[in-house]
């Protein structure tokens, strides 16, 4: 009498038991990492854009005026659009809106960032160009910073 033995046929690929526990180890590792995310984090990039774009808005105005437009910062937490030295009464900054306090022309920060360019003049001549030396506001809030650079001459705003 022959006997008759069962060979083990070897499969390649994973079993449902492997996918699932690669599964929870990637949502525990997933759930680490978006606790550790700061929500204040997104108001800190969020001002340091708007900021960005509004300088932008003030360059093109600029190259498409005579007279120099730009950016002052007052206080910590504000900064006005300007145009030949002198706010702007009927020009709003994208994004403000108009009859409400403050004045169009000015954004207020929100979400306790700050920036250490207290008193400075940002003014773009005809060219679109700062001037010649590359300026530097930097906004914070609590320990983050985000450094916002504009290149001297050419008026790059990375």
């Amino acid at each position: 009498m022959k006997r008759i033995y069962k060979t083990h046929i070897h499969r390649r690929g994973f079993t449902m038991i492997e996918m699932v526990v690669v599964l929870i180890v990637m949502a525990i590792i997933s759930s680490f990492i978006f606790a550790r995310a700061t929500p204040g984090s997104n108001d800190l990039i969020t001002q340091a854009e708007i900021l960005k774009s509004h300088l932008r808005y003030a360059q093109i105005k600029a190259m498409n005026d005579t007279v120099p437009w730009g950016i002052y910062i007052p206080d910590a937490g504000s900064y006005i659009l300007y145009k030949n030295n002198a706010p702007p009464n009927n020009n709003i900054l994208p994004g403000e809106a108009p009859g409400i306090s403050p004045a169009p022309q000015t954004h207020t920060f929100i979400g306790g960032v700050t920036t250490s360019g207290v008193g400075t003049t940002i003014n773009f001549d005809e060219w679109g160009s700062p001037g010649t030396s590359t300026l530097t506001i930097t906004l914070s809030q609590g320990t983050e910073t985000s450094p916002i650079t504009i290149t001297r001459n050419t008026g790059y705003i990375p």
